[in-house]
């Protein structure tokens, strides 16, 4: 039995319910992502089997568990954040971290108040639905532990931040310009601009056609839908977006094997 398959069953002996991911990857093996998530060990021993190597998803919904995500790349350095949070007082100790492949952290902590995702600041987000945990690995990394060894008792999330997370209100800013705006100024834009409540598998395929066009990771692209997804209203439900994204790549799939077949 390989570390991932053990940890899987460990999980789930201590009532945390888990699925799998692909291998090297983010991206759900099931249609429905972490709602296909379970504590039955027959069912894990069929998705983890021994020569799959796929990563290990945890639920956070439905749990007092939520996972503050911090990353050090793309716009922000979220370590940096911290810091300047710790010199104004606002300290963030959990009892449970990780360290993601990319030097970024988990830190695990508890909490009575019904969350949902969120970006707090840039590269510091809420994660509320679903995790990746060690130790799953990516790009040839592993996520690793680097504070305490169990998931039963994590310290409830901080009065301060939990006080900045359900104060914030969403702020839209127009950028009153004539500058050209470019295909892809354009794709992005049609990331949050969203569509009406009836439109939004057409809308939310469309976006993904031109998301995989720009010849970007599927996890990229994966990551992208439900980040648009998140700025409907009201989104899709997870697994209608997990159904889109799998069908697209079927598609994609496809249309290239036979291009090149």
């Amino acid at each position: 039995m390989n570390q991932l398959t053990s940890y899987a069953f460990e999980l789930a002996q201590q009532g945390f319910k888990v699925f799998p991911l692909q291998a090297n990857s983010k991206r759900p093996v099931t249609d429905h992502g972490y709602l296909d998530a379970t504590d039955n060990v027959v069912q894990i021993g069929e998705w983890f089997d021994n020569d799959r190597h796929y990563n290990i998803g945890l639920q956070l919904a439905d749990t007092n568990m939520v996972v503050i995500d911090i990353d050090q790349h793309g716009h922000g350095n979220g370590i940096e954040v911290l810091k300047n949070w710790q010199r104004r007082g606002m300290k963030l100790i959990p009892a449970y971290a990780e360290q993601t492949p990319h030097k970024g952290l988990h830190y695990f902590f508890k909490t009575n108040q019904k969350l949902s995702d969120k970006v707090i600041v840039p590269s510091v987000e809420l994660k509320t639905k679903q995790i990746m945990i060690a130790p799953s690995e990516l790009d040839g990394k592993a996520y690793q532990p680097i504070k305490g060894d169990d998931l039963d008792q994590l310290t409830l999330l901080p009065e301060w931040l939990l006080n900045l997370i359900t104060s914030q209100k969403g702020v839209r800013t127009t950028l009153q310009n004539h500058l050209y705006k470019s295909w892809a100024g354009k794709l992005l834009d049609q990331l949050v601009t969203g569509t009406q409540q009836g439109q939004r598998n057409i809308y939310l395929t469309s976006l993904l056609g031109k998301l995989l066009r720009t010849g970007c990771d599927g996890d990229t692209a994966y990551s992208l839908l439900f980040f648009a997804n998140e700025h409907l209203t009201p989104p899709l439900p997870d697994q209608e977006v997990n159904i889109i994204f799998k069908s697209l790549m079927r598609r994609e799939t496809q249309k290239r094997g036979d291009k090149f077949g």
